[in-house]
């Protein structure tokens, strides 16, 4: 800036104050007009806010958002299934999460409390020994003005300094102790000029902090309101009118006059005027302005945008428009309030609701100890979308395969905490009813009932041999994988790469088939599931190895779950059903490097390729039996397959 300098300026109090110049402009002079501003307190009694919160739908919202978003997804409760249950139903009977969404709301507004109800004198402390199950007759929310301090305590080594002996309801004598009132406070107010005791506990109420930038708003809103009445305006010139107004007559013969020309353009979209005697000027003009709305939308959003800034909330969210910027979605606004929200929650509210928890949880019946804590967690502020959940089952179910493979939990510890898992995550509507009429014993695994599988077929036999995959004794897994890919790994170069189980139990799907009036099916050997079809070409040695499977690899599909009978490619009608235990495989496989020509992979087996296209698939209940499969064979590709096929 030409002609700026720095200058320091020392005040008689023996304060020095560093500022930039210019004797040119005035800037930091006693010519520069912003030596006049000054910030003066402004305090906003219960009154003003009331009017600002009522009178403005958009302080309403800047109030009204936060409060409603900090309870909108409310809490998960960390405990067994019948102490939530308990907890929850507590929950509803007192209204809680519709209770502290209006006194988060008082919050914003200056301040105000959850008041406890219970049996007996309400003078003395509230502990959660002293609560029998369903002992909280009522929780009741009251605002700063409608509850009052008693003795702020002055003592600053006491822990509760700063905070009153006792509360009282408005004139009410009667004292209430502080254990059953939990203050939802505002942002405190700096220690720097002298307020009440009472004011510098509540704290600042968000309207003041807004209220400028509110009023802004709504003013650019209303004065723009009233423009569109004019948004056309018609000039009418009359020759001679002041005196043809002169006299009741004249006045009455121009008002004729323009009702006729008022209803002649508004009957017959025709405007009728005198043009005179011909003498130029001498008849009626008239003349039709538009108002010019050119940069009217971008100020009135100049102030939205700075009560965005004010208010913390952003844009997209305040005023629900759209994001701005090129390919923005307004995924980078949610997430930052989404953030906000979790923060107020954590910093403002968690205290407020670690006051009261204790308290509820007696209520409800419920205990916590040192071996078995209840707690609550906040739940996500994003409500994710189907697929969303869908991603999310698969990465955990992956998860829960892999971690079932290391063979470091009981089998009964683990059957237990993936019950809970589906349970508390709701993944599988109806499970926890329906677990609850197993016994024990089949529930977590201990005894499985019979699923009609002779389990002589899948026994290795006493000579250690194995023969077709149709029903003989398997030989060891390493064994057959070995065999099957002798020459393959000769040098484990990239190549095109297959990979399947082979289908132990063959003959229980082959029957199956014959009784559901199928003509022909694939031979015994030649029914499996294609873990991989890769066109790329791979080195095998990347795949790793399959984390399922028993000490012989193979796996085994339980019986029942998703089952469908469909056709698939050239005409083939195969058995679809669930596996994630070959899903997970798949998938570390594809991203290990290999191809997959389908959007998704669905385990299969396929039955026949020689099925009539009338003959009603819909009309087949699907085998519901167990599938065994054997080890992992892996193989060179060859897309030329279908040639060996035949059918029996």
């Amino acid at each position: 800036m030409s002609g700026g300098r720095i200058r320091s300026i020392r005040f008689k109090d023996g304060y020095t104050v560093d500022s930039l110049t210019n004797a040119v402009s005035g800037f930091g002079t006693h010519a520069d007009p912003r030596s006049y501003n000054r910030y003066l307190p402004r305090n906003l009694d219960q009154f003003h806010i009331a009017a600002a919160y009522d009178g403005s739908g958009m302080m309403a919202k800047v109030i009204d958002i936060p409060a409603l978003d900090m309870v909108r997804e409310w809490r998960n409760w960390q405990a067994d299934a019948k102490q939530i249950k308990a907890l929850e139903a507590e929950e509803r009977r007192l209204g809680l999460r519709e209770k502290v969404r209006m006194a988060e709301t008082y919050r914003g507004l200056g301040g105000g409390a959850l008041v406890i109800i219970t049996a007996g004198e309400h003078s003395s402390e509230l502990k959660p020994e002293q609560i029998a199950k369903g002992g909280i007759v009522a929780i009741h929310v009251v605002t700063r003005w409608q509850i009052t301090g008693v003795d702020y305590i002055d003592e600053i080594a006491d822990p509760n300094y700063g905070k009153p002996k006792y509360w009282r309801m408005g004139n009410s004598q009667a004292n209430i102790h502080p254990s059953r009132v939990i203050c939802f406070r505002g942002d405190p107010l700096p220690p720097i000029i002298p307020v009440s005791v009472d004011e510098r506990f509540w704290g600042r109420s968000r309207v003041q902090r807004v209220l400028d930038a509110v009023q802004n708003v709504d003013t650019a809103q209303g004065s723009f309101a009233s423009l569109i009445t004019k948004v056309r305006n018609v000039i009418i010139g009359i020759p001679g009118l002041m005196d043809l107004v002169s006299d009741a007559d004249g006045e009455a013969a121009l008002q004729r006059r323009l009702s006729a020309m008022i209803l002649g353009e508004s009957m017959y979209n025709a405007m009728l005027r005198d043009a005179g005697d011909g003498t130029p000027g001498a008849g009626e003009t008239i003349d039709h302005r538009q108002v010019n709305w050119s940069g009217i939308p971008e100020v009135m959003m100049a102030f939205a945008t700075f009560l965005s800034a004010v208010s913390d909330i952003p844009a997209t969210r305040l005023m629900g428009k759209s994001p701005d910027g090129q390919n923005a979605t307004g995924d980078s606004d949610t997430a930052n309030w989404n953030r906000m929200v979790k923060a107020k929650q954590e910093l403002e509210l968690q205290p407020c609701m670690d006051q009261l928890d204790p308290l509820l949880m007696a209520s409800a019946g419920v205990s916590t100890t040192e071996d078995a804590e209840v707690w609550a967690d906040w739940a996500p502020l994003d409500t994710p979308t189907e697929k969303d959940d869908a991603d999310t089952f698969n990465v955990t179910m992956d998860a829960v395969t892999k971690l079932q493979a290391t063979g470091t939990i009981p089998d009964e510890a683990f059957a237990k905490g993936v019950q809970n898992l589906m349970t508390e995550r709701g993944w599988i509507p109806g499970l926890e009813g329906a677990l609850a009429d197993i016994p024990e014993t089949e529930r977590y695994g201990l005894n499985p009932s019979d699923d009609g599988t002779d389990p002589s077929a899948l026994q290795p036999s006493e000579g250690g041999d194995q023969t077709s995959a149709g029903g003989g004794n398997p030989t060891p897994a390493r064994r057959a994988t070995n065999d099957a890919a002798a020459g393959f790994f000769v040098d484990a170069a990239p190549r095109p790469l297959y990979v399947q189980r082979k289908l132990l139990n063959a003959s229980a799907l082959i029957a199956w088939a014959k009784d559901n009036g199928f003509k022909s099916t694939l031979a015994a050997d030649d029914l499996h599931v294609t873990v991989l079809y890769s066109k790329t070409a791979v080195d095998p040695m990347r795949m790793g190895e399959s984390w399922s499977g028993d000490d012989n690899g193979n796996i085994r599909v339980k019986p029942g779950g998703p089952r469908a009978i469909e056709r698939f490619g050239e005409n083939a009608v195969v058995l679809l059903f669930a596996s994630w235990e070959l899903e997970s495989r798949h998938r570390s496989m594809v991203d290990a490097g290999g191809s997959h020509d389908f959007d998704e992979y669905h385990p299969h087996v396929t039955i026949s390729f020689d099925v009539p296209a009338d003959f009603d698939l819909a009309e087949l209940k699907p085998y519901a039996g167990a599938l065994e499969f054997g080890p992992e064979l892996f193989e060179p590709l060859n897309l030329d397959w279908k040639r060996s096929i035949t059918e029996t």
